[in-house]
């Protein structure tokens, strides 16, 4: 288990239990928490024994974000670092091969959005609140958020949830597709985790192949992308994974993928 303030970091089987822990802010994105959220995404991009990553939260709310300044004069240079601090963050988290799951309930709002919108499969709780307030403070919504959140729900959709401030319950981000699966705050991290084991389970080479063929192919033109998914298929019928899943399937028995 990895020493932290404010995020609680473990790790089993394969699978990186991160949980957001600092009660007192309802992890807030301060400059420290910011730094430990940097820190991790450095630790689990160097990992070698990693398959998935779960992220949750212990407090009341998954996350309140950034404080919007109170006062220009006082505030603004200190916000400008912040938001700089956490794009860089955001941008090592991005970039993980591995699957992110995240469990999110109560606000997710501002900063802590758009960290949401970089996860791979995204689960609620029935009381979660998505918002970006930003706009109300002259501010533009910063964290990758304007490029990440029209890529998953449409720039339609997106316009309306940015430009018109609205908060997305979960009833709206499971009809917009924000998220995969809406259960009670109660099964929430249970059912996360669930699917984490789940994950952990099938080759390491394909789940990070095949989500490389997913966001590398959507920002390549379409013939480009289905040549990327070809050579990556190709590529992996020579793998070791490849050839335990095939003689798992004749043996009529669980396949043990090495990642390699």
């Amino acid at each position: 288990m990895m020493n932290y303030q404010f995020i609680k970091m473990t790790q089993q089987q394969g699978i990186a239990y991160i949980q957001l822990v600092d009660n007192a802010t309802q992890n807030e994105w301060h400059a420290p928490f910011i730094q430990e959220l940097r820190d991790v995404a450095i630790h689990l991009r160097d990992a070698t024994d990693i398959k998935v990553v779960i992220v949750g939260s212990t407090a009341d709310n998954f996350s309140v974000g950034t404080r919007l300044p109170a006062s220009i004069e006082d505030e603004l240079p200190q916000q400008y670092q912040t938001v700089y601090l956490a794009t860089e963050a955001l941008e090592l988290w991005a970039k993980l091969p591995y699957p992110i799951i995240m469990a999110i309930h109560g606000q997710c709002t501002s900063l802590a959005f758009s960290f949401a919108c970089l996860a791979d499969i995204r689960m609620i709780a029935d009381d979660v609140q998505f918002a970006v307030p930003e706009l109300a403070y002259g501010l533009v919504p910063a964290g990758g958020i304007t490029q990440r959140l029209p890529r998953l729900i449409g720039k339609g959709a997106a316009m309306h949830v940015l430009l018109g401030q609205s908060t997305v319950s979960a009833e709206d981000a499971m009809a917009l597709g924000l998220a995969t699966l809406q259960v009670t705050r109660e099964e929430l991290w249970n059912a996360a985790c669930a699917e984490a084991v789940h994950l952990s389970e099938l080759s390491t080479l394909s789940l990070q192949y095949t989500k490389e063929c997913l966001y590398r192919g959507s920002e390549l033109p379409f013939e480009q992308g289905l040549r990327l998914e070809l050579d990556v298929y190709l590529l992996l019928q020579t793998s070791r994974d490849r050839m335990e899943g095939v003689q798992a399937f004749l043996e009529k028995r669980k396949p043990h993928f090495v990642g390699e």
